[in-house]
């Protein structure tokens, strides 16, 4: 079938004369702006809803130091959404006490105070991608748990400072992705989370 030309053109002609507006930069705010990244890595988090573990986003955890108060805090970001899924800054025992993953060495579990819905006490777990990055993570969340205790504690001569990081972002490498890695269960769950 052949299709007819028709005589009248449907398109607009102010459509075709394109207008370049530049907009005016603006700037971000994170709530980042006075802290310094000391950590990042990326990994998996879940929380602890009805007796099952839910899944709250992939991205880089990070541990932020405050520039004037000193305290350190954990920042986590869905990252495509850059929506936060952990905020909470590292606190004495029992919050903040890592504890290693029945049946998984590459994660942790532990309570806090979470802000980054609503402040309250929640349950999190965290997977990563290897025992190494795990291990790594569990001795920056533990010195950055006992620099907030000897901050709280005015102890500042003790204090050891961990030098700061560049915090860039950066577009994550799909091999980093930890269900994709081979050392994953079968299913994919290594933190013995449920994806629902």
């Amino acid at each position: 079938m052949v299709e007819k030309q028709h005589d009248v053109d449907y398109t607009d002609p102010e459509e075709s004369k394109t207008t370049n507006t530049d907009l005016p930069e603006v700037q971000k705010v994170t709530g980042e702006e006075q802290e310094e990244c000391i950590f990042k890595m990326r990994c998996k988090l879940y929380r602890m809803r009805d007796d099952q573990w839910k899944e709250r986003g992939t991205g880089n955890c990070k541990l932020m130091r405050h520039k004037e108060n000193k305290k350190i805090r954990f920042v986590m970001r869905q990252e495509k959404t850059l929506k936060p899924v952990g905020n909470f800054i590292l606190q004495e025992s029992p919050l903040c006490d890592l504890i290693p993953m029945k049946n998984n060495d590459k994660a942790y579990t532990w309570s806090c105070n979470d802000c980054s819905e609503e402040a309250k006490i929640e349950m999190l777990a965290c997977r990563l991608q290897t025992v190494e990055n795990a291990n790594k993570f569990k001795e920056a969340f533990e010195a950055a748990k006992k620099f907030n205790q000897l901050v709280k504690d005015d102890k500042i001569d003790e204090l050891v400072y961990v030098p700061a990081i560049e915090d860039i972002e950066e577009q994550p490498d799909p091999a980093d992705d930890p269900d994709k890695n081979k050392t994953a269960g079968e299913e994919g769950d290594a933190a013995g989370a449920d994806d629902e």
